[in-house]
């Protein structure tokens, strides 16, 4: 499945995405573009050392900033 393809279906479902500088968010993903970027809600962000965390009802991450976005199996299967 293509990445882009993967992420449409994907919307709705819980993801996580960890960026190049190391901070990971957790949320459900709402909506994502041909660039790659993504609205997340109910987010709960992780610092790069793991000591520091923040709730967020909704984030908007660029898409060059993402290092990789782990998607549940569930969602691979729908295809």
């Amino acid at each position: 499945m293509l990445p882009l393809s993967l992420l449409k279906t994907a919307q709705g479902h819980p993801m996580l995405v960890e960026l190049k500088n190391g901070d990971t968010y957790n949320g459900h993903l709402v909506n994502c573009d041909t660039w790659m970027n993504v609205n997340l809600r109910e987010v709960i962000c992780t610092s790069k050392d793991g000591d520091r965390f923040w709730k967020m009802p909704e984030c908007y991450i660029r898409g060059n900033t993402i290092k990789y976005i782990r998607v549940p199996n569930e969602v691979n299967s729908q295809r």
